[in-house]
């Protein structure tokens, strides 16, 4: 792949990982994923998640801005595996408020830009407290 494959997806993934501290339901639905994305996870409770994006919308928009309310940043791009010129996977760790998570976003490339079309998720740890989050952040 390209240095403008892996540019395009980086700004795909940059756009998610804004859009989710700012709480930016533009950055995320326009900019990020493609309308007919799904996200999946079995939840810790052992119910699974399936949602749409509509679904998903309403979860943003119901829990507010992390930078809103004052928790740090914190996040990283694993990796980034192309599987062909138009698709590839990629895997991020994120902060969003009191939970860690490591999503797993399948992206493929529509019209020249690329867009994330699915995403699994795992919920890898819930802080109890905004200043557990700011002490285990070394914020």
């Amino acid at each position: 792949m390209s240095g403008d494959d892996l540019a395009g997806v980086q700004a795909c993934i940059q756009a998610y990982l804004d859009g989710l501290y700012k709480g930016d339901t533009g950055l995320l639905f326009k900019t990020a994923f493609h309308p007919d994305a799904h996200m999946n996870a079995a939840e810790l409770a052992g119910e699974r998640v399936h949602w749409n994006m509509e679904e998903f919308q309403k979860v943003v928009e119901g829990r507010g801005a992390p930078e809103a309310a004052g928790y740090p940043r914190k996040e990283r791009i694993v990796s980034i595996d192309f599987a062909g010129p138009d698709t590839a996977n990629v895997k991020v760790e994120v902060l969003v408020g009191k939970r860690d998570f490591t999503d797993l976003l399948a992206c493929i490339r529509v019209n020249g830009e690329w867009k994330i079309i699915a995403k699994t998720y795992c919920l890898t740890r819930e802080y109890d407290t905004k200043e557990d989050v700011l002490a285990a952040v070394g914020a």
